[in-house]
């Protein structure tokens, strides 16, 4: 095939439909089909709780048509974008469904984003509507939008969850006439993004059919059913924690519990009350949840299977875990956000495989590739390529991107190195991209960089990782000063706070260098410099 991408964004090529239809992996089947299935097989049986609050399948169904035909009402429909920045909750789940049943676009907005990172998603999206909270008065999540929306000077639908507010439309009192749905699992259903957050970021697309997919091969590897209870640690406006969460809950119907990952004591008493059997946490998570176990000692014997994903997952949490919580399966995994859990651990995997990044999904191929394209032997390491129809359909408006990522014949390239043991299990050991991860979220280097090179005592910035025990690994601003300038953490906090960037993405050292170190060619030298701090 000439290329598996049609002539628009987000569409595929024929051929690719045709070969992903025929084997089965593509089907019509939307999550919609599947929350009706379970509606109807278990109307009275709980489907998400939320901090109290039940909703059973069969009224999650009612709420999520009352909802698409508030949204219709307001003019929202095919195709359009709905950026959406709620706490994990019933709320939530309500409106990703909802979108997808008027076959519209879910613009996840994680509610840390501040104002820096919701200008350049919404600007790149420019949603036609944005849903908000001002349930709780953590944060003024409306208010930021509003400033946002003003900057940009668009003009999306403005949705509120809680007490009304002025120009803000009740989430409470959508409603409207039944429209006419048009869904197909081949629309786009996802624009999320990786690879930065400000600036000009990437949006990667994805169809239903495509989630559907992944849900399915990770319901059956990770034996869930609807005796199950899920627990949302991890926001599920990450598309890892949506997909493991409320996705695979609508696969096979078990129960989704909502909870807040930096809450931990609130974590294990949802574990302990609502019997959890399952819940995929980045490993702060884990470890967390692992050392409040020891000092508390909760019930956490319902635990069956714990994904452990979304940065790496050392030895020492390893073996706690087994030694804390010998009756559970430490799941792990390997993938990203455009290509899905391309690799994972199932039930019943060899013990000594929980040191790797678990084997091949089903339909799903890996290369190791060396620099020069050459598929590597196992044990050697290189750039991890991957193929599969869990593949996204490239990036929003930006073909470069889009080609750079994503060959002809579909292999997408991960930016990650790794090698394939003997027995076809993954072992990651580094990223070929200037990315950071920090407790699960992604720090891009390169775009911080960007936004330090405008102080002005700053001559050359780096910004690399350093190690740390609970939150893998943690940003450290590397800087040479212009002449007779000084900077310190306070000055960066400051310059960060002004700008109103995500909290989470600040540096949090500082090494003054008289120079940054560079390689032959001139580029600034990441590995020396990190070898330095």
């Amino acid at each position: 095939m000439s290329s598996i991408l049609g002539e628009s964004p987000g569409e595929y090529a024929s051929s690719w439909i045709s070969l992903n239809r025929s084997h089965g992996h593509w089907t019509s089947e939307t999550f919609g089909d599947y929350l009706r299935i379970h509606a109807s097989k278990r109307p009275t049986q709980l489907a998400v709780v939320d901090n109290g609050e039940t909703i059973s399948w069969a009224d999650l169904l009612n709420e999520v048509e009352r909802i698409s035909a508030g949204l219709a009402e307001l003019g929202i429909g095919h195709g359009d974008a709905v950026a959406v920045q709620l706490v994990n909750s019933i709320e939530l789940a309500v409106s990703i469904l909802a979108i997808w049943e008027l076959g519209a676009i879910y613009q996840p907005l994680n509610p840390v984003y501040r104002k820096a990172e919701c200008t350049a998603l919404i600007g790149a999206v420019e949603p036609e509507a944005v849903i908000a909270s001002n349930k709780t008065e953590e944060f003024d999540h409306p208010g930021l939008l509003d400033e946002v929306i003003a900057d940009l000077d668009i003009s999306p639908h403005k949705v509120i969850v809680g007490s009304n507010r002025t120009n803000w439309t009740s989430f409470q009192d959508l409603n409207g006439p039944t429209p006419k749905f048009s869904r197909d699992s081949l629309d786009p259903a996802i624009f999320g993004t990786t690879s930065g957050t400000t600036g000009t970021p990437k949006i990667y697309i994805h169809i239903q059919a495509t989630q559907i997919f992944e849900a399915k091969i990770l319901s059956e590897g990770l034996e869930l059913g609807s005796e199950d209870v899920m627990l949302a640690a991890a926001p599920i406006t990450h598309r890892g924690a949506l997909m493991v969460g409320l996705m695979t809950s609508l696969i096979s119907g078990s129960r989704l519990v909502m909870g807040d990952g930096r809450n931990i004591t609130a974590l294990a008493e949802i574990i302990e009350q609502q019997n959890v059997t399952s819940f995929m946490g980045i490993p702060t998570i884990v470890s967390d949840l692992l050392h409040h176990h020891q000092n508390v000692d909760f019930d956490a014997t319902s635990l069956r299977v714990v994904i452990a994903s979304g940065a790496p997952v050392t030895d020492d949490l390893l073996k706690r875990f087994q030694v804390q919580w010998p009756n559970a399966v430490v799941a792990t995994g390997y993938g990203l956000s455009e290509t899905g859990w391309c690799t994972y651990l199932r039930i019943g995997d060899p013990v000594e495989k929980i040191y790797t990044s678990g084997r091949l999904a089903p339909a799903t191929k890996i290369e190791i590739r060396d620099p020069q394209g050459t598929v590597l032997q196992p044990r050697e390491i290189g750039e991890v390529h991957i193929k599969g129809p869990m593949t996204c359909a490239g990036y929003l408006d930006n073909e470069t991107a889009t080609r750079q990522a994503l060959d002809d014949n579909g292999w997408f390239a991960s930016g990650d190195l790794a090698y394939l043991d003997d027995d076809g299990y993954i072992v990651p050991v580094g990223r070929s991209k200037h990315t950071i991860i920090r407790g699960g979220l992604n720090i891009y280097a390169e775009e911080i960089e960007m936004m330090l090179q405008e102080h002005p005592a700053i001559k050359e910035v780096a910004v690399v990782a350093y190690p740390d025990n609970r939150m893998g690994e943690r940003a450290c601003a590397c800087v040479s000063l212009q002449p007779g300038q000084t900077f310190d953490l306070h000055d960066l906090r400051a310059f960060f706070g002004a700008l109103d960037t995500a909290r989470y993405t600040w540096p949090e050292r500082v090494e003054i260098l008289d120079a940054l170190p560079r390689n032959p060619i001139g580029k600034i030298d990441r590995l020396s410099i990190a070898k330095l701090i």
